[in-house]
């Protein structure tokens, strides 16, 4: 008798080996409990600037238009003893900026994020195959916080190669609601893409669709992380940042990507933040992503 998938779990290659463990899905399948899910910690850092629209617009996929001022935000941020790895934990860095987006049945307003480094390949893989997040890896160390300084720093690299790098200074805590740091305004999305299979080029794609934790219209606000039960601070700064662009020497498979964002010119820095946020792991699991059917063509 061969290989069965079950209904009721998710699965990414290679499937034949039994559902696949994650964020959503704990071993043997089925969703972790609160309980299970431990006490995750993380630090988040962002730094927000305006830029030129006409080259933010050519980033935008089909259904899309840019919202408002062009503003893109830059964060880099570190998520610790998380359950689904066992304690471990990872970086990100990641880049989005306010859009609206024109589906078939429904209108979005919120954030695109065009691309996400990661400093895990797991999770690169389950936000990739299961919620369409437009993920790459990196190296990440942690974020250097000084908190008696005021002072934090991030920087991200490949192949040896430093890409990026952020510096918060004058740090002060302010009262805030808990929410992530970003270009703010709606929920996040993504366009998930995979391609045909096929020996020959220009084939097209599988799958080509937005995702969003968005609820559909007239069921509530958006809800990618709960900060339900979790101690959060956050504080305003001052910051500075370089993108570096690179050659195909460098970074063989990603320097056009890199070449691109550093290729939008930061006209005046808007904001600069950090939060970091303790809590229930649960509450990180992103369990609510959705695909947004497109319009017609």
């Amino acid at each position: 008798m061969g290989f069965t998938l079950h209904p009721d779990h998710r699965y990414r290659m290679p499937v034949v080996f039994g559902p696949a463990v994650g964020p959503r899905q704990k071993p043997g399948g089925g969703m972790w409990s609160r309980e299970e899910t431990g006490t995750m910690n993380a630090e988040w850092m962002a730094i927000t600037y305006r830029t030129d629209p006409a080259k933010l617009a050519a980033l935008l996929p089909p259904g899309m238009s840019l919202r408002g001022e062009p503003l893109l935000s830059v964060s880099c941020a570190w998520f610790k003893n998380l359950y689904w790895l066992a304690g471990r934990g990872y970086g990100i860095l990641s880049v989005d900026f306010p859009v609206t987006y024109q589906g078939k049945t429904e209108t979005l307003d919120g954030s695109f994020c065009p691309v996400i480094w990661e400093g895990q390949p797991e999770a690169i893989l389950t936000g990739r195959d299961e919620m369409g997040f437009p993920k790459l890896f990196c190296d990440m160390p942690e974020i250097a916080w000084e908190r008696d300084k005021g002072t934090a720093s991030c920087e991200t690299s490949w192949f040896g190669f430093k890409f990026f790098d952020i510096a918060l200074t004058g740090m002060i805590e302010e009262d805030a609601p808990p929410s992530l740091p970003g270009s703010g305004g709606g929920a996040a999305m993504y366009y998930k893409y995979v391609p045909r299979t096929s020996p020959r080029k220009g084939a097209g794609a599988d799958v080509a669709y937005v995702t969003t934790p968005a609820l559909r219209p007239g069921e509530g606000r958006p809800d990618a992380i709960s900060f339900e039960g979790y101690d959060f601070k956050r504080w305003r700064a001052n910051g500075s940042f370089n993108w570096h662009r690179a050659t195909f020497e460098q970074l063989p498979t990603t320097f056009h990507i890199v070449n691109a964002i550093a290729d939008l010119p930061c006209v005046d820095i808007v904001r600069t933040e950090m939060v970091a946020f303790s809590g229930p792991g649960i509450g990180v699991s992103v369990n609510s992503i959705r695909p947004v059917e497109p319009a017609p063509e």
